[in-house]
This record gives structure tokens, sequence and C-alpha cells, in this order.
């Protein structure tokens, strides 16, 4: 699992103090993006080998707001490849309590097209975020 920490800051927030909806799904990227650099491969590396990763789908789930200085945890892990998706699973964390949950899949691109096999450079990295051996 990897987990990211954040405050919840004035820019995160709607007019009421409440996180706006948007800074989750910033904060999931953010969690992806910082396990696959601890992974060992940046995106920007990605880029270079014509590889681009975008969100197909993501389903988000509330359960208590966070407002303005709610200190988070971002608990995310990497499941196995599904098809051509890449399922990730994260939680939002409040001291001790799940607030929202999400879940995110991704596929992998070259070109604009699909990729069925994960490349051998990027498989290992994606063999240690499944087994959580980041």
């Amino acid at each position: 699992m990897w987990t990211l920490s954040k405050c919840v800051l004035p820019q995160h927030t709607d007019y009421a103090g409440v996180m706006w909806h948007g800074a989750y799904v910033q904060w999931l990227e953010e969690a992806r993006v910082e396990a696959l650099q601890a992974a060992g491969l940046g995106y920007a590396a990605m880029t270079e080998m014509g590889i681009d990763m975008p969100v197909v789908s993501l389903h988000l789930e509330y359960r208590h707001p966070l407002r303005h200085g709610d200190e988070v945890r971002v608990e995310s892990r990497c499941c196995a490849q599904q098809g051509v998706r890449w399922p990730w699973a994260s939680h939002f964390v409040r001291g001790g309590t799940v607030v929202a949950e999400a879940t995110v899949q991704l596929v992998m691109l070259r070109q604009g097209r699909v990729l069925r096999r994960v490349p051998s450079e990027l498989q290992q990295v994606m063999n240690q975020l499944v087994s959580h051996d980041v």
C-alpha cells in the first residue's frame, strides 16, 4: 500500500469549507505518480517510452466530509491487471476513519493504441506495485 499524507488547504475547499470533489481526484493521481516513482519509474520516463496511462474509469464514494485543516492519509494500492485495465483502490483516512473510497482504472497506451501486453521494461515495476513491494 502506498500512503500519501495531505492537509486540506483553502484551495481544496468550496465556499462552505468542505473539500471540493476535484481535489480528491488530484490526490488520487498524486498518490499513483508517487507510487510509480517509488517503484523506479517516473511518468517522464514512461512518456519517453511513448507510454501513456489514462484513467478510463473512476468511482468515488464519500462517507464523511473533509474540511479545511483536516489531516488526511490517502492509502492506495495497485491491484492485479484485469485484461487491459490496471485498477487502483484507495481510501481517504482521517484520524483512523475512512472518509472516502475510490477505485480508478487505467489502461496502458502507446501511440494511442491500447497495449494488450505490458512492455517488459514496465512489467517488473507493475509487478512490484501489485505485490506491494515498494
